[in-house]
């Protein structure tokens, strides 16, 4: 697991800030939950990551490779982000805030 979150920082670092694609569902999605956009690039470029998770899913047609990023924000809450390593483009594809409580559900139903 340390190995994958490791790997997985070292590929966010390969981008710059200039090439965060966010999508156009994402943006909608930041604005209802009150997600500033300065937050999220700043969490990505963080060492604050304690969980990553693989997934494959169908976009259009076509399987696409996704990751599931859960950085740490503060005491109380974290930041689940969904991104695309593309190779000149970081899409973000989702992004939503939790708090403690939804996290500790949310750990509990991997667990069983």
């Amino acid at each position: 697991m340390i190995e994958l979150l490791k790997e997985t920082l070292k590929k966010i670092n390969n981008y710059s800030q200039s090439q965060i694609e966010i999508r156009p569902y994402c943006r909608e999605r930041m604005n209802e939950r009150n997600i500033d956009e300065s937050l999220l690039v700043s969490t990505l470029f963080s060492d604050a990551l304690y969980y990553t998770e693989e997934q494959v899913k169908t976009f259009m047609g076509a399987p696409e490779r996704r990751h599931k990023l859960i950085f740490r924000i503060s005491s109380k809450y974290s930041l689940i982000v969904v991104v695309v390593f593309h190779e000149k483009i970081l899409k973000v594809i989702n992004v939503i805030k939790t708090s403690k409580g939804v996290e500790k559900k949310w750990r509990k139903g991997i667990l069983e």
